[in-house]
């Protein structure tokens, strides 16, 4: 009997490496990246205070690579301005003036609780290395946490909750560098799309905000429409 519980003692701690080496092999910020790509999509954008909307922004989204693009299709106001990431920096050209500025990724996006960073600029294998892989309950959910590279990344620590079963996140917790929580973003709408799953929907809270909050829902998901490479550069913004 005693030789039996040595035995499982031993074989326990084994079990939890053999665990750990399946769950760290893995590439979860790849597969995370793979989860939230796309190159057509149809974006609105809804603000919230006090559980009332205040505002909606409508836009098209396209993507190659590292590299996005997004044009504003309502309100008619905001129609024909252009947002553009060409890998190095972020550009906003405004029809109304027909000039075109340099923004700040980590700069609110038109005033809502996401920053451009959170639209233009989505790429968790770039910007982030994993350093935690928690275990997997029942459901197939487990943890992980990842820190940024340098400090041009807008968040430089990140808390995800990740659905192992479908590749996908569920939940996004963003901190400072003193651990403070700035954003939780949730993942809804989980849609089959391609050989894989994403989500639809986003929902961003900032922390500091207590009743606001913004909706980023996403339509139309062509996760291959590849555009001619002329259309992500600074040159073709304003046309």
């Amino acid at each position: 009997m005693k030789r039996c519980m040595v035995i499982t003692m031993l074989l326990l701690p084994m079990a939890f490496m053999r665990s750990w080496a399946q769950n760290t092999e893995l590439d979860y910020l790849s597969l995370l990246d793979k989860a939230m790509y796309m190159e057509r999509a149809t974006l609105k954008m809804e603000m919230y205070k006090d559980d009332k909307k205040v505002r909606q922004y409508e836009m098209d989204f396209y993507r190659s690579d590292h590299k996005m693009r997004m044009e504003f299709t309502a309100p008619a106001v905001e129609k024909g301005r252009r947002m553009l990431n060409d890998n190095a920096s972020l550009w906003m050209y405004l029809p109304r003036t027909s000039k075109v500025m340099k923004l700040p990724f980590k700069q609110s996006f038109m005033g809502s609780d996401a920053s451009n960073s959170d639209l233009m600029r989505m790429s968790f294998k770039v910007d982030y290395e994993l350093t935690e892989v928690g275990g997997v309950n029942d459901e197939g959910m487990m943890v992980l946490k990842l820190k940024a590279k340098d400090l041009d990344v807008a968040y430089p620590a990140v808390t995800l909750l990740y659905d192992k079963r479908r590749n996908v996140p569920l939940k996004q917790e963003m901190y400072s560098l003193s651990g403070k929580l700035i954003k939780t973003i949730l993942y809804e709408d989980i849609i089959r799309e391609g050989d894989g799953y994403m989500p639809s929907t986003m929902i961003i809270k900032e922390a500091l905000q207590k009743n606001t909050l913004t909706k980023l829902l996403y339509s139309n998901i062509q996760k291959k429409q590849r555009q001619p490479a002329e259309f992500f550069t600074l040159g073709s913004l304003r046309r």
